[in-house]
């Protein structure tokens, strides 16, 4: 009996010995950002300026298709918030058809975009920024089924800094999710 008390404690003890403290050491370019898969794996990743981005499971990920002032409306965003980026968007606008293939991230209209809510200023207010004729960006769509609802695809983009004016470059993105009609 004496055994397993102390048995249960040790393991007790290891379990509350191993916290997520551990983990204050990695370094941001020591994090691989997850693989880009096709299955509805509900994932949003990129590197903002080098950083990694990674949002996982839907209280991070959202995503829907739906039938929006004449056109169908598309939008992906990873919601995590850091103390440069709160999210990270992509989407169409002006009923720009979702198909398979590379689109560009630009001003467009109809058209694709890309951006995020960054944080600075004085008081660390948010502000967005999206892709424009000077900062663009590819979004490929590799997967777009709409009897599974399963959208998947990469992209790039660059967008300007609201606070700085300086350029923000997302890199490396990828994203697999299932979406809303």
């Amino acid at each position: 009996m004496k055994k397993k008390i102390f048995l249960s404690l040790s393991l007790l003890f290891l379990v509350i010995a191993c916290n997520k403290d551990d983990d204050t050491n990695i370094k941001p370019e020591d994090i691989v950002l997850p693989e880009a898969t096709q299955t509805g794996a509900v994932m949003l990743a990129c590197k903002v300026n080098g950083v990694p981005y990674i949002c996982k499971g839907y209280n991070q990920v959202t995503s829907y298709y739906q039938w929006v002032d004449g056109g169908y409306g598309f939008i992906i965003r990873g919601l995590k918030k850091t103390d440069f980026v709160w999210s990270i968007s992509l989407g169409n606008r002006g009923n720009a058809s979702m198909s398979k293939g590379t689109h560009p991230l630009n001003e467009v209209n109809p058209g694709y975009w890309g951006g995020g809510y960054i944080k600075g200023g004085p008081d660390s207010y948010l502000k967005v920024s999206l892709t424009n004729s000077t900062y663009i960006g590819e979004m490929t769509i590799t997967k777009f089924d709409l009897a599974n609802e399963i959208v998947s695809g990469t992209f790039w983009f660059d967008v300007q800094n609201p606070w700085t004016g300086e350029k923000i470059e997302v890199r490396e993105g990828r994203f697999d999710t299932h979406f809303s009609q």
